[in-house]
Parts: structure tokens; C-alpha cells; sequence
């Protein structure tokens, strides 16, 4: 059997890793520590649910790697989880997979269509349009048991900034959002 050691998260970082709505956000202060939060919430939906795709999206590939490849890298070894540098994933030895994507341009988009995935993780949300946030959302999705929700990490400002505080800070829904769905983590640097 092969042990994970994994460092003692914050009591903010805590409560999103025990989040269960079907739309997290966890945003504040830079240095809160959400994209180690990201990284511990895939692997360890990875290892609890057997065959589960999860899916991490940044705005760039470089920002993938920086933080949250090259971390996995040095938390997984080749023990845990193999990563496929051709395939942007990790694959675990019981069939789960992290896809690494990133989305830059509207016409990135485009890759994504008829992507499936169980959870996906929008780590720095508000660097995206509502719009974009929407087709990604559109991903999650299949018919298995497995949980289907969003987490999204966001600092203050950037182009999604509206969207984000709408939904998480202001709770002002439309008609086809359920207020039951959202969750918000406040990060803090503490």
C-alpha cells in the first residue's frame, strides 16, 4: 500500500476540501493558498472515487504547469499517478484522471467540445468571461455516480470579475440558478 503524506491545510483551505455544493467558489487574498487546495481536492477525489475525470483549466499552459503540474510532479511521484505529458493528464492506478487545460483564446474553446468530465476546477476564474465559464460548466456532466460540481478560485478584478462576484459575494441569481448550488470560501492569507 503507498502513503500520501500531505501537509495540515488552513482552516479556510479545510473548508473547501470538504465543500460539497455543486458550485464552489474559493477567492480572496493572493497567498490564501487555493491552487494547493485545487491540487489536494483532485487527487483526493481521484483516490476516493475510482475512474473519476477531473479537470483543472487555467488561461495558460505555462500557469498549468507552474502551478499545478510540476507540484503534482514532486506531491506524486510515479507511484500514486503517472503523468502523460502528450495527454496533459495524470492517470491513477485506479483509473481516475486529472486533464490539464487551458484556455487562452475564445477559439480554445473549441478543443472542448464533447469533453466529459465529473468535476472541474477553474483555478483564477475571473480571468474568464461568464460565457467561457458556461461552456466549460457544459463539460460536466455523464451518467455515472460520481459527484458533478464546479470549483472555481478567484482574486478580486479581472475580466470575470462581475460574473464571479454576482454569483458568490452578491448571491444575485437569475431565474435558472438554484442559490442552493453556491458556496463561497473566503481565502485569507492567515
Amino acid at each position: 500500500m503507498i502513503e500520501l503524506e500531505l501537509p495540515p491545510p488552513s482552516e479556510r483551505q479545510e473548508q473547501f476540501l470538504r465543500e460539497e455544493h455543486k458550485y464552489v467558489g474559493y477567492g480572496g487574498a493572493r497567498g490564501g493558498g487555493k491552487s494547493w487546495a485545487v491540487r489536494i481536492k483532485t487527487v483526493l477525489l481521484c483516490l476516493r472515487y475510482p475512474g473519476i475525470k477531473v479537470m483543472i483549466v487555467r488561461r495558460t499552459y505555462p500557469e498549468l504547469q507552474a502551478n499545478h503540474i510540476e507540484p503534482l510532479r514532486q506531491l506524486l511521484g510515479d507511484k500514486i499517478a503517472r503523468y502523460n505529458d502528450a495527454k496533459k493528464q495524470y492517470r491513477f492506478g485506479n483509473g481516475s484522471t486529472i486533464l490539464f487545460r487551458y484556455c487562452a483564446t475564445r477559439s480554445d474553446m473549441d478543443r472542448y467540445q464533447g469533453t466529459e468530465v465529473d468535476v472541474l476546477f477553474i483555478d483564477e476564474a475571473t480571468q474568464f468571461e461568464e460565457d467561457v465559464f458556461r461552456m466549460f460548466a457544459a463539460c460536466v456532466r455523464g451518467v455515472n455516480d460520481y459527484p458533478k460540481r464546479i470549483y472555481l478560485t478567484c482574486n478580486p478584478g479581472g475580466r470575470g470579475h462581475a460574473w464571479v462576484k454576482r454569483l458568490f459575494i452578491d448571491r444575485n441569481f437569475r431565474p435558472d440558478e438554484n442559490p442552493a448550488d453556491y458556496a463561497f470560501v473566503q481565502a485569507l492569507v492567515q
